[in-house]
């Protein structure tokens, strides 16, 4: 087979294997997954982060904005953090002509989740950032954050 459609075969073996009816919870295994950053380079995520951080709308991804442009250049890598964006309910359209010109911006990669049933595995929580605590990707805990205050407090 050629490696575009291995890859797709891939992509589509671990989303499918994702989007069961699980919702992600305590105690439960994060999966290894591929998605994109707002370049459009692929991540394949097969070792689970300490800490994996999801925006889910306007304001939680203006507050992952402020607060990790504020960090060091190396503070994901050094703290084993993973952000991602929910921009699956994004019209296609204004997905490439607003959103992802504005995650540009950022000194930092998010990964970006377009399929709206990849995203519906993460607990969420309106206007808060879902934080999800990893060892070995098992979850350890469950956290929102509706500030910088809080979203402090919780990756340390």
């Amino acid at each position: 087979m050629k490696p575009f459609i291995i890859k797709t075969l891939m992509i589509l073996s671990f989303t499918t294997y994702l989007i069961g009816d699980n919702m992600i919870e305590q105690n439960s295994t994060v999966e290894p997954f591929i998605l994109n950053d707002q370049f459009g380079d692929e991540h394949n995520i097969s070792k689970m982060p300490k800490i994996m951080i999801c925006s889910f709308g306007k304001s939680s991804g203006q507050l992952i904005s402020s607060y990790f442009n504020s960090q060091d250049e190396n503070y994901l890598t050094t703290n084993e953090i993973i952000l991602l964006a929910d921009v699956s309910s994004v019209p296609s359209i204004l997905r490439k002509t607003i959103i992802l010109p504005k995650m540009k911006k950022n000194s930092f990669k998010i990964l970006t989740i377009t399929e709206k049933e990849f995203a519906k595995q993460f607990p969420q929580k309106e206007d808060s950032l879902t934080i999800l605590k990893l060892d070995n990707g098992v979850v350890n805990s469950i956290s929102f954050a509706k500030d910088e205050n809080e979203l402090k407090e919780v990756i340390h």
